[in-house]
C-alpha cells in the first residue's frame, strides 16, 4: 500500500468537498471524538500495606441519611437527569448516522460520484438503526461491567444493613471478581470498538447488517492486518505531532468559551480526515480481495 499517496487522496477528497468536515462535527457532538485521560500514581510504603486494616470504614450512606427532600425537588431530578439522558443518546445517534454518511460519501468520490452533504446524510439515516446497533455492541461489555458493580454495591450493602445495622465499606478483596471482570472485558470491549470502523463500512458499503458486517470487518481487518497496523500507528503518530503544536492553543480554546466553535471545527476536520483515510483504505483492501478471490 502507498501509505503517502493515501494520506494525499484523503487531504485532496477533504479540501475539495468541505462538507465532509460538517459531517465530522456533527460526530463530534455525537460524543466520538478522540479523548485522553489524565494519569495519576502513587507510592506505597510496605508499611502502608500493614496498616489497611486498622484504616476507618467509609460510611458511604451516612451523608445520605436524615436528608429532608420533597417529592417534588427528587422529582425534578429525576426530570432533569432523564432530560440530559434523551439528549445525549440524541446526540450520539446523530454522530453515529453522520459518521455512515461521511463513509457514503467519501465512498462516492472515491468512485469518481458527485454528493452533497444532504445525499451523505440521507445515506446515513437509510441505515440509522444498523449503524446504532453496530455503535451499541461495542458498549455491552462496559453495560455489563456496570450492572455488575452496581449489583455488588447493593447485594453487599445490604449484608452490611442486615449484619451491622448500617451499610459500609467492606474492604479491597470485595470487588476482586469486579477486578477480574474488568481485565476481561475491558480487553474485549477495545477489540469491538476497533472492529466497528469495519464494520460500519462493512454496512454501508455492502449493505449488510449488524452481526454480518461485524464478520465481514474480521475478515479485511484479518486478511490485512499488517497495513492496518501500519496505517493505525501512522494515524497515532501523526496525532501526537499535532497534538504537541495544539497544546498551547488548545489550552486557550479550552478557557475561552468563545473559541470553542474553532475547538469543534479542528476537531471536525481531524474527524473527517481520518475517516475518509479509512475508507479509502478499505475501498483498497476490498479491492485487493475480490481480486485475490478471483485469481
Amino acid at each position: 500500500m502507498d501509505y503517502g499517496n493515501l494520506f494525499s487522496r484523503a487531504w485532496d477528497i477533504l479540501w475539495k468537498n468541505k462538507f465532509l468536515i460538517l459531517l465530522g462535527i456533527l460526530v463530534v457532538l455525537g460524543g466520538s471524538s478522540s479523548s485522553g485521560g489524565n494519569q495519576s500514581g502513587a507510592l506505597f510504603q510496605s508499611d502502608d500495606f500493614n496498616n489497611w486494616q486498622d484504616m476507618p470504614r467509609f460510611e458511604f450512606a451516612e451523608p445520605f441519611q436524615n436528608v429532608d427532600l420533597s417529592f417534588i425537588a427528587i422529582g425534578g431530578i429525576f426530570l432533569l437527569v432523564l432530560i440530559l439522558l434523551v439528549v445525549g443518546l440524541s446526540f450520539w445517534a446523530l454522530g453515529t448516522i453522520s459518521r455512515g454518511g461521511l463513509i457514503d460519501a467519501v465512498n462516492d468520490l472515491d468512485v469518481g460520484k458527485t454528493t452533497n452533504f444532504q445525499q451523505a446524510f440521507r445515506a446515513g439515516w437509510q441505515k440509522g438503526w444498523k449503524l446504532i446497533g453496530i455503535g451499541l455492541i461495542p458498549a455491552i461489555p462496559g453495560l455489563i461491567l456496570l450492572v455488575a458493580s452496581v449489583v455488588t454495591l447493593v447485594f453487599y450493602s445490604g449484608v452490611e444493613v442486615f449484619t451491622r445495622g448500617n451499610p459500609s465499606w467492606i474492604g479491597a478483596g470485595t470487588f476482586l471478581p469486579l477486578i477480574v471482570l474488568g481485565c476481561l472485558l475491558i480487553p474485549v470491549m477495545l477489540i469491538l470498538s476497533l472492529l466497528r470502523t469495519f464494520a460500519n463500512r462493512a454496512c454501508m458499503l455492502e449493505d449488510l447488517g449488524v452481526i454480518a458486517s461485524y464478520r465481514r470487518g474480521f475478515e479485511v481487518l484479518g486478511n490485512n492486518l499488517g497495513p492496518v497496523v501500519i496505517l493505525f500507528f501512522l494515524q497515532v503518530a501523526i496525532s501526537i505531532g499535532i497534538g504537541i503544536m495544539m497544546l498551547i492553543p488548545g489550552l486557550l480554546i479550552a478557557l475561552c468559551c468563545l473559541l470553542w466553535p474553532l475547538f469543534l471545527l479542528v476537531e471536525g476536520s481531524f474527524k473527517a480526515f481520518y475517516s475518509t483515510l479509512w475508507t479509502l483504505a478499505w475501498n483498497e483492501w476490498v479491492g485487493k480481495d475480490l481480486v485475490a478471490s478471483e485469481v
